[in-house]
């Protein structure tokens, strides 16, 4: 930093400055300290923590600019400043102001504000040439004594903190000018206010006064005085005498009000106010007096109880602001429209029938609000008034508008809802400046032609109506950044919406889509989306789409009949808001995890009997619904107690079962199936479960030694600890496996590097890309890999196993999301398996742009090299079809997304084939969409060649084509791939167990008889597949591939809950 700062001081108004303001320094450079001729030193708005105590050599100093910083304190050297009259330390972290400041006998001004004091230094006031005094939004409950030794001061700000008086002496500083301690927790005065004979600013708001200090009217030049948002029920007489007050502020807010319900006399002389607030009172009537006064430019009487105004308005010549709103008025007083330089005139919330004529002799009037009246019409000169900007007439009872809304040129904000419009204005569309237009809530059932024209358009509102389509003009608006149509008649959405490029709000709610409209989901900017169906026809899925929208802070989908979300939500990381209540859930959707920036939850009124321990990730989760669900777990005594204790729970149930899952996965490493069933037996195992644990394979062991300790922590509750299952081991005779329970004991390392765990991955990051290769000869690192640092990988179970590597599942500890991560079997790196999983990845990051093909989101380099890849969570195709009867709309569905990534491996050039395609490797995502995975043992192929040069052992040999056998060393071609898609299984199905009734399942069942054809040339290519497949796709409905997934989710929850 120091290498492009500027450190040569100029002269400013005959003084040496040295500017060195929003640099982001952190420090102040030591060069500075030698500049000892400097006069003015300005560091603020930078990252300074501290100032260091070699600022005393700064003798000559007369200003310190130390303020929007992160000081926490600040150095005793700058008391030894003599020649310092102005510090400003405001708007950092001091807790403290050191002692010694009262040597500054040449102080004049000290700003402190917006720290965190809560004392100042007890001499503090000994400062007797202070004028400006700021120790305002600290924590001070007290100030220390001696005030009133500042004689000079003219301006003190105490406000924003926790006074509960002032300090006396205050009253005796006879050059004050301005006194703020507004926002404390005042409810007393210190007498001898009239003392203060100069005093210009009184500023005494937000306390808990009762009453008004009686000495304020005494103050001959009071300019300001502001007594709002107390507990006064009176003002003290002899306001008359207050013959210099310019703005006088009484007001109330309806939470804290005053309690005026009258004025005292004599307000008809002041001559000079300008400004009046009464509002928020409980006056009957406006001090008579108000309308003599000859300068006043605003007044705000609103939120009364006034019935009518006093005569004499017309005088009030130079107002420009009238707020008389949320009042009792039944009638505007005519002579204001005797006013000829008003500006905003505010009578809304009232009980108006009609409105004078005139309004259009206001002829400056820029915003007119006469809203919630009961008014049938709007007065026809509104529409001759050539300035106004704003007209708000909503919620009263108009059928129609006048003619002429056309001519209001500069018109920005129209606010006609909540009315019985049958149409709107036709000129509204020929208003150029028009930002905002609400026409909710009437009887429209069309939109005049020309919207397109309002090019500044930013918001619509047009729900609560009749309309049957949005016009198609709308797209065409392209500032639109709110459009609110809920509670049509909508069933479609028109052509090119996706071309509001910065719409940043959308509301459908209560309308007639025959199923979610996917357009919207292209609207990329989008923040806000509004989809709750408390009427109109519900939806019953969410389109996979919604993941794009990035930008999406609020999803509300309540009162619909969902029963799953898209995986594809997880990449919603700004996402806070979720509303989801009243919908079919039985389960709780596990994407809902993953959303990092989730606020607040209401998923209430479903049918979920579980909530996920994952839950405790979204750990920015403050507010949780889960009411009117039948809820077993957590217990209902912690869903009692609110969001707090749900996440606690789940947190503290989460580490209790990682501990035990990393000490089983050490376990599952070195698991022979020979060792598993005397295990899975002595367990409680069934000899059923016992056979599927036998015939499955090794990929699924992992799974089953977790769920059989699982189900014994279930039978042996909180005996079922792991130094009960060391021991349990042990009279077994499985010494090594309870080996690997000890170290977990000893020591609960996230990476098992100190219990001797086969294939951890740990480590620091590498040190780039030459080390790598250093550490792998046999591998030419891509420099375009994005590189993960595994020390931010959080290991949980193993997900399956190969002839050399093994998939762990992990968790991310920044994207806050599952992950998949492939690294070899053991800690012995040997160069040929190491260039296969290299080459993997490689083929990987080319074969990520197809969305059927399992994605890279990068590598590891240390402590081994390692494939990161998205978590999938529905596991492998092998895993469901065998235990699951999935109906054909889905199997058809999965077969035709085979066929099309497959497709796109066999057209890269060069040319990619998988070589063991199989269910294994056809991994499914929360959707159930296709991803093909394990390239392993893919290959390279260009001009008929194949380029890799090595690949393991471990092809699966009951999947290999017959031309294989006749030739081990024949050269793969892609019709190697295509045999292997209609063998997933392992052999040829059996015809005769096939229905052949359906006509689906003899179309691709001929299908598969020619993909495993005896001669490679008779087989279709991948491209053919898809095409036939796509057809036979194609007789679904998207509605029965919906309740096909159902069907699945179901059987596959009912599985989980068997023993």
């Amino acid at each position: 930093m120091a290498a492009v700062l500027n450190l040569q001081p100029q002269t400013v108004n005959g003084r040496l400055k040295l500017d060195l303001s929003n640099q982001g320094l952190t420090s102040i450079p030591e060069e500075v300290f030698d500049i000892t001729d400097l006069e003015i030193l300005d560091v603020s708005n930078n990252k300074i923590i501290s100032i260091p105590e070699a600022i005393c050599r700064l003798q000559k100093l007369y200003r310190l600019d130390a303020y929007s910083n992160m000081l926490t304190s600040l150095p005793q050297a700058i008391s030894s400043l003599q020649g310092l009259k102005k510090l400003y330390v405001h708007s950092n972290n001091l807790s403290e102001l050191p002692d010694g400041l009262e040597d500054l006998q040449k102080l004049e001004w000290l700003w402190v504000k917006d720290n965190k004091l809560t004392k100042l230094p007890t001499k503090i006031f000994s400062c007797l040439n202070l004028v400006n005094f700021d120790a305002s939004n600290n924590k001070l409950s007290a100030f220390p004594p001696g005030v009133e030794k500042l004689q000079k001061l003219r301006e003190l700000y105490i406000y924003g903190n926790q006074l509960t008086e002032v300090p006396s002496g205050v009253c005796s500083l006879p050059n004050l000018e301005e006194l703020d301690v507004s926002n404390n927790k005042l409810s007393t005065f210190p007498p001898g206010v009239e003392k203060l004979q100069k005093l210009r600013e009184l500023y005494i708001q937000d306390n808990q006064l009762t009453e008004v200090p009686s000495g304020v009217c005494s103050l001959p030049h009071l300019e300001l005085l502001t007594v709002g948002n107390n507990k006064l029920s009176a003002f003290p007489p002899g306001v008359e005498k207050l013959q210099k007050l310019r703005e006088l502020y009484i007001y109330g807010v309806k939470c804290h009000n005053n309690k005026l319900s009258t004025f005292p006399p004599g307000v008809e002389k002041l001559q000079k106010l300008r400004e009046l607030y009464i509002q928020d009172n409980q006056l009957t009537e406006v001090p008579s007096g108000v309308c003599s006064l000859p300068h006043l430019e605003l007044l705000t009487v609103g939120n009364n109880k006034l019935s009518k105004f006093p005569p004499g308005v017309e005088k009030l010549q130079k107002l420009r602001k009238l707020y008389i709103y949320g009042n009792q008025l039944t009638e505007v007083p005519s002579s204001v429209c005797s006013l000829p330089n008003l500006e905003v005139l505010s009578v809304y919330n009232n009980k108006l029938s009609t409105f004078p004529p005139g309004v259009e002799k206001l002829q400056k009037l820029r915003e007119l609000y006469i809203q919630d009246n009961q008014l049938t019409e709007v007065p026809s000169g509104v529409c001759s008034l050539p300035h106004l900007e704003v007209l708000s007439v909503y919620n009263n009872k108009l059928s129609t508008f006048p003619p002429g809304v056309e001519k209001l040129q500069k018109l920005r904000e129209l606010y006609i809802q909540d009315n019985q419009l049958t149409e709107v204005p036709s000129g509204v569309c020929s208003l150029p400046h028009l930002e905002l237009l609400t026409v909710g809530n009437n009887k429209l059932s069309k939109f005049p032609p020309g919207v397109e024209k309002l090019q500044k358009l930013r918001k619509l509102y047009i729900y609560g109506n009749q309309l049957t389509e949005v016009p198609s003009s709308v797209c065409s608006l392209p500032n639109l950044e709110v459009l609110s149509v809920y509670n049509n008649k909508l069933s479609t959405f028109p052509p090119g919406v996706e071309k509001l490029q910065k719409l940043k709000s959308l509301s459908v709610p209560a309308s007639q889509f025959d199923e979610f409209p996917r357009q919207v989901l292209q609207l990329k900017t989008l923040e806000e989306l509004y989809a709750g169906q408390a009427g109109g026809r519900k939806f019953d899925i969410v389109p996979d789409e919604v993941g794009n929208l990035q930008h999406l802070w609020f999803l509300a989908l309540e009162n619909n009949l969902l029963r799953t979300l898209p995986s594809t939500m997880s990449h919603l990381h700004n996402l806070r808001v979720v509303q989801l209540w009243n919908n079919k859930f039985d389960t709780f959707p596990e994407v809902l995890c993953e959303l990092p920036a989730m606020e607040k939850l209401d998923i209430r009124n479903n049918n979920i009997t579980r909530l996920p321990t994952a839950l405790h990730r979204a750990d920015k989760l403050k507010d949780l619904d889960v009411s009117g669900n039948p809820l077993t777990y957590p217990p209902q005594d912690v869903c009692e107690q609110g969001t707090g204790a749900i996440m606690a729970f789940l947190k503290q149930e989460s580490v209790k079962e990682e501990r035990i899952l990393r000490a089983f996965n050490r376990l599952s490493v070195r698991m022979s199936q020979t060792q598993w069933k005397p295990l899975a037996r002595s367990l409680g195992l069934s000899n059923r479960a016992m056979d599927a644990i036998k015939a499955s394979a090794p990929d699924d062991v992992p799974d089953q030694v977790y769920q059989t300790l699982v189900q014994r922590r279930e039978k042996e509750g909180e005996a079922a600890t792991l130094s009960a299952l060391e021991q349990h081991l042990r009279d077994l005779d499985f010494q090594q496996l309870a080996e690997q329970i000890s170290p977990t004991l000893r020591t609960p390392d996230r990476r098992g590097q100190e219990t001797g765990a086969v294939g951890a991955v740990g480590g620091q990051e590498a040190d780039g890309l030459q080390s790598s290769a250093r550490k792998y000869p046999s591998v030419t690192v891509d420099q375009k890999f994005p590189i993960i640092n595994f020390e931010r990988l959080e290991e949980q179970s193993i997900l399956g196993r190969g002839g050399f590597a093994y998939v762990m599942q992990a968790r991310h500890l920044d994207w806050k999301q599952d992950v998949a991560v492939k690294y070899l079997l053991t800690r012995q790196i040997e160069g040929s398996e190491q260039e296969v999983l290299y080459s993997e990845a490689r083929k990987l990051k080319l074969a990520s742009n197809s969305v059927h093909v399992i994605s890279l989101l990068g590598v590891c380099l240390d402590p081994n090299f390692a494939i990161v890849m998205p978590y999938m969570e529905n596991g492998s195709l092998a895993g469901l079809l065998r235990d699951v009867d999935v109906p054909w709309a889905l199997r058809w569905r999965m077969a035709h997304e085979i066929s099309l990534g497959m497709t796109f491996l066999h057209c890269q050039n060069p040319q990619i084939l998988h070589c063991d395609l199989k269910a294994e490797n056809v991994l499914l995502d929360g959707d159930f969409h296709v991803k093909i995975s394990d390239f392993g043992l893919s290959k390279w192929k260009a001009e008929s060649r194949v380029v890799t040069k090595t690949s393991p052992e471990g092809s699966t040999i009951t999947h290999a084509p017959p031309e294989y056998f006749l030739d081990i060393n024949l050269v793969p071609t892609e019709k190697f791939d295509v045999y292997r898609l209609a063998v997933t299984s392992g052999q040829r199905p059996d015809l005769t167990l096939i229905p052949t009734d359906r006509e689906d399942v003899t179309s691709v069942s001929q299908l598969m008889q020619t993909c495993w054809s005896q001669n490679p040339e008779d087989r279709p290519t991948f491209n053919d597949c898809a095409d036939r497949l796509r057809h036979v796709q194609d007789r679904f409905s998207r509605e029965e591939v919906r309740q096909a997934i159902i069907t699945v989710e179901k059987m596959k929850e009912h599985l989980s809950t068997q023993v």
